[in-house]
């Protein structure tokens, strides 16, 4: 949120959403030591508790935002399409969901999408590349893009071992 918050400007404005009171209060305890470090006279930033699942609840105006950040959230999301579809509803026309997850290579056996280690670690919950793209589109999403990816290296031998030859 504090690094968009520089790129908006002053006069833009970032919202967060977190379902967790403590992260939630960092984010709040840290707002005027950002304001100051980037010069604004007032906040750009505001953080709403909520599901990301349920982003039609927040009360903010439909169609009003031009660009959605997920920095690893949806993988942490059961439902989501839930988490598409809220987003594209909040979204201007022309405006973009950068899906800065991880995502993975295959579609992940059950027993390794209910590990809590490994669903914690946004790897148990990764989509399929080839199932996201369709998702995308069935919430709105006219032209879904890889914009940019790199590997994540899995160095922990039991966590690989569950994984198989599963890649990220």
């Amino acid at each position: 949120v504090y690094l968009i918050a520089q790129l908006v400007g002053a006069q833009g404005e970032v919202v967060g959403v977190d379902m967790t009171d403590e992260q939630l209060a960092t984010a709040n305890a840290h707002v005027d030591w950002h304001m100051r470090g980037f010069g604004y006279g007032r906040r750009n930033v505001r953080f709403l508790k909520a599901y990301i699942e349920k982003l039609g609840e927040l009360g903010l105006p439909q169609a009003s935002f031009d660009v959605i950040v997920s920095n690893c959230v949806i993988n942490l999301s059961v439902d989501k399409l839930a988490v598409l579809r809220g987003a594209f509803d909040l979204l201007k026309p022309g405006g973009e969901l950068y899906f800065a997850d991880v995502y993975c290579d295959r579609r992940l056996p059950d027993e390794v999408r209910a590990d809590p280690l490994l669903y914690g670690e946004c790897l148990g919950g990764a989509l399929y590349w080839n199932d996201f793209l369709p998702m995308a589109k069935q919430a709105g999403f006219l032209d879904p893009r890889l914009v940019t990816n790199r590997p994540i290296a899995v160095d922990n031998a039991a966590m690989r071992a569950k994984l198989g030859q599963a890649q990220f």
